[in-house]
């Protein structure tokens, strides 16, 4: 099962499943993901949907733990605000029920908190409390995907900027 040349052509059903198994056994996966790495792997296209099927009935892959846990881990290991988490779940083809479901995973207090914490060391980096660089401090801070209706409110607290 080499997979430079990618040619798995002729695996039987049981060894495309088994390869399959073993990728989503490493991390979270979802249906999309899946779908594309079995294509990539040009395991036969009869195989794709039973075997999206077979990795679904056993735990394998799982569309709402895979939201609750990418959003989750984007937001800790990388800093990520909810609309930045909500288009790479929709990219995924996440329905919107998990996708919701993992956003509300992700703790609020938690969540202003860390926003609280990067708008106050942009704002001290940026130098001043002007009005171009609270501009600049929302700017950051929506680019990570965080919402501008959190962000102003907490620019207009002083104790925040002088910290």
């Amino acid at each position: 099962m080499n997979d430079r040349n990618h040619d798995n052509s002729s695996l039987d059903f049981g060894q495309s499943y088994r390869k399959a198994a073993d990728y989503c056994a490493s991390q979270d996966r979802c249906n999309s993901e899946i779908r594309y790495k079995l294509k990539y792997w040009n395991i036969d296209k009869s195989f794709i949907d039973d075997i999206i099927s077979k990795l679904t009935e056993e735990g394998f892959l799982n569309e709402k733990r895979f939201a609750v846990n990418y959003a989750g881990g984007k937001f800790r290991m990388n800093g990520w605000g909810k609309i930045k988490i909500t288009s790479e779940l929709k990219m995924r083809g996440i329905p919107t029920e998990y996708l919701q479901e993992a956003l509300v995973a992700i703790d609020e207090d938690d969540y202003i908190s860390y926003l609280k914490d990067i708008l106050q060391k942009k704002m001290k980096q940026l130098g001043s409390n002007s009005p171009a660089n609270r501009q600049k401090a929302i700017f950051f801070a929506a680019s990570r995907g965080f919402e501008t209706f959190l962000i102003s409110p907490l620019l207009k607290n002083n104790d925040l900027l002088d910290s």
